[in-house]
């Protein structure tokens, strides 16, 4: 809704914040498929190959709160631009990188990036957009990202098919050249009227470290395994980070978190919600496409066009659910869109072992669809129901929280999921009474390489036909490890659908409704260095 300064239009707001946000789902999600090029092309290490991808993610979620508190206190715009200049610069180094350790430092930097445009981009929608329009802005801005971050993928499958991987990190340069342009052209600054003149250096350091710590940890536990010392003090050290962080806090000490944000219901519930719903939601993503392409023998084109569906109706469901939430609030799409992802969960689980890719859609179609759609409708309603239930002012740690809890959810639930699914995949294999038959240095060697899950090497030793009957066994075990993950991710959607019919209250949203329509108090010019905050009249 435009105001009474130039002000943008929604319209300009929604496509730079976006365009912006684009730039680092698509980073997450497009990558993997590059992989096995950049291993070739530049002779990675299997370490590398876990720390491309992971030191992205876990400087972004060292980051995330500090990054949004940030924008609340210097400009939501101007911490944003920073974030696409950083990040853009970040893409050019890993593009035309000829190591692989250039590119995981480039992965850093645009971790450090992302963390600035992320929460500052969700947190310009919530400041220009009143409540009454709110979840209809929100419903568009979490549709098309899910909707470029789902599509990234097929982009840089082809590209790396015609030997052009690079594109896959350049293609973020003319996504932050638009976000940039318009968020200079059309955005209005805005700040959070009530920060404090300055945030606390140390406290800034305490987030970083303590969860930094806590997510190199969990991150690190599929190799180490949580019994490695490193990994303890890591997580140990995290947490008593994060507990003196938070103590301080209390006492506003480092102006950087306002606790009292936490005694709104809503609030609490709806970011524990997001971090149970975006962690169990993680495992599930990981492990689809290993169980088509290593367990039903899927190939990698038909893999990536059977998860085409998942994304197509998780974006019709958050632009669906947009216009819905300004009428009727978050809690109930929120609720149906949980229950229609733990029936996604559930009809996953029974799916077993097919097949192939004929049996696609008598198979794998339905619960790719419940899952997608069931996905788009809760996403918008978690993320409107964190932001709506903070004031507009501190909209940028409001979408920091948010996001942190997702990403931090995201890695700890991976972690602890993916270090039992490891434990329970081998105990499911060597209790199989056809394994239990096999000579006992077979039984060693397929014990010792059960940690590779569906990969398990099978003894050459066997003849043909054990070796068959064997690789029969492994594709089992890991479809029986896959339903018992899908079962735990349906009762965590169950009882998280639960929590939100008890504790998210619409009314709550409707009360603060005034309080965040962006008007001549909200709206600044971009203040002289060093930057400060202006004194600003109540609206």
């Amino acid at each position: 809704m435009p105001t009474k300064h130039n002000s943008a239009p929604g319209f300009w707001v929604l496509f730079a914040t976006i365009t912006a946000a684009s730039m680092a789902f698509v980073a997450s999600s497009s990558l993997n498929v590059a992989l096995p090029a950049i291993q070739v092309e530049l002779g990675a290490r299997g370490a590398d190959l876990i720390w491309i991808p992971n030191a992205y993610i876990m400087v972004q979620a060292s980051l995330i709160v500090v990054t949004g508190s940030l924008g609340d206190h210097y400009g939501r715009s101007r911490v944003c631009l920073v974030g696409i200049l950083l990040f853009g610069l970040a893409s050019v180094i890993c593009g035309f990188a000829t190591t692989t350790n250039v590119i995981i430092a480039g992965r850093l930097a645009q971790g450090v990036g992302s963390s600035m445009i992320v929460p500052n981009s969700l947190a310009i929608v919530s400041a220009h957009f009143s409540r009454k329009g709110q979840g209809w802005a929100i419903g568009l801005w979490s549709g098309f990202t899910v909707l470029m971050a789902g599509l990234a993928p097929f982009f840089a499958g082809v590209v790396t098919d015609l030997g052009m991987w690079r594109l896959v990190f350049l293609i973020h340069i003319p996504l932050g050249v638009l976000a940039a342009i318009v968020l200079l052209r059309y955005v209005p600054e805005s700040y959070n009227k009530n920060a404090p003149r300055r945030m606390s250096i140390f406290g800034a350091l305490l987030v970083i470290i303590g969860l930094g710590g806590i997510t190199f940890g969990f991150i690190e536990s599929s190799t180490f395994g949580f019994d490695s010392p490193i990994l303890i003090v890591s997580i140990i050290g995290g947490g008593i980070a994060v507990a003196k962080f938070l103590r301080d806090e209390k006492e506003d000490k480092h102006g950087i978190l306002p606790l009292w944000l936490f005694k709104s219901r809503t609030f609490s519930s709806s970011n524990t919600i997001s971090f149970v719903f975006h962690g169990v939601i993680q495992p599930a993503l990981l492990y689809l496409p290993l169980n088509l392409i290593q367990v039903q023998g899927y190939s990698a084109t038909s893999t990536g066009l059977s998860i085409v569906p998942l994304i197509l109706v998780a974006t019709l469901g958050s632009t669906l659910v947009g216009p819905l939430l300004d009428r009727r609030g978050p809690r109930l799409p929120m609720a149906l869109g949980l229950v229609i992802v733990a029936v996604g969960f559930f009809t996953f689980g029974n799916v077993g072992v097919t097949g192939g890719e004929s049996e696609y859609f008598s198979t794998f179609f339905a619960p790719v669809v419940l899952f997608g759609f069931g996905f788009g409708l809760s996403f918008a309603p978690l993320t409107m129901a964190a932001m709506a239930s903070a004031p507009g002012n501190n909209a940028g740690i409001a979408s920091g929280v948010n996001n942190t809890m997702t990403r931090v959810g995201q890695v700890l639930v991976v972690g602890i999921l993916g270090g039992l699914a490891i434990t329970w995949f081998g105990q499911r294999l060597m209790s199989d009474p056809y394994i239990r038959s096999l000579p006992s240095d077979a039984q060693a060697h397929l014990a010792a390489d059960a940690g590779d899950l569906a990969e398990t090497s099978i003894p050459d030793w066997l003849t043909a036909e054990e070796q068959e009957r064997v690789r029969q066994v492994i594709r089992e075990s890991f479809a029986t490890i896959f339903s018992i993950l899908m079962y735990i991710g349906a009762a965590a959607c169950l009882l998280s659908a639960v929590i939100a019919i008890l504790t998210i209250d619409d009314r709550e949203l409707k009360l603060k409704s005034g309080q965040d329509i962006l008007d001549d108090s909200d709206v600044l010019p971009m203040p002289e260095d060093p930057p400060r905050i202006q004194p600003l009249e109540s609206p």
